[in-house]
């Protein structure tokens, strides 16, 4: 099994409890829900499963967390929050592409949730954060969005995106489409 990469700010490392996110957020993504547990968790991270239930108490809290530190990541990672059009997504397919099990856990989470499994709000609140984030990207850039109906919609674009690329798996495909996206977010703003 791969290393778990350290997303951690240059200089900085992870801390045990985001290790075991990270851990967490890796197997459900490679393996599915039902291959997260505290022993796998702890192994992945290399630490022991008591770290585990002391850092989380439960497996749904550690799934909740995991799900939470996954958006925030992708969030950040993709850059959906920025000052210009230019910046905006520009690194979906690098980040995308270092870690596309974050991408895995959120549909599988997004699936149950729909199945009834998980809690539905959860997947809201999550959703919304991105939305958030791209309204605010489009109130920088002078794009007029009062009720936040552009930016729901292009977090769509971006989400059925992020499943196209896991499909196709290419680069330059799902680059061309951001860059298309872009291009109707410049006009947008002129």
């Amino acid at each position: 099994m791969d290393p778990i990469p350290d997303l951690a700010p240059e200089g900085e490392s992870l801390s045990s409890k985001d290790k075991l996110l990270d851990a967490a957020i890796q197997i459900a993504g490679r393996e599915g829900l039902s291959a997260v547990t505290y022993r796998a968790v702890a192994a992945r991270a290399g630490v022991t499963h008591g770290l585990v239930r002391h850092h989380f108490g439960t497996r749904e809290q550690l799934l909740n967390e995991a799900f939470r530190q996954a958006a925030e990541q992708d969030s950040d990672g993709v850059r959906l929050r920025v000052g210009t059009i230019d910046e905006f997504a520009s690194t979906f397919v690098q980040w995308f592409n270092a870690s596309w099990e974050r991408s895995v856990l959120q549909f599988d989470e997004t699936t149950q949730a729909i199945r009834g499994a998980l809690p539905m709000n959860n997947i809201r609140q999550q959703y919304e954060g991105y939305i958030v984030k791209v309204r605010e990207t489009f109130a920088d850039v002078g794009i007029d969005d009062p009720d936040g109906r552009v930016a729901a919609l292009v977090f769509a674009a971006l989400d059925g995106l992020a499943l196209q690329h896991l499909i196709y798996g290419e680069d330059l495909r799902t680059e061309n489409v951001l860059d298309a996206l872009r291009d109707i977010l410049t006009r947008l703003a002129d």
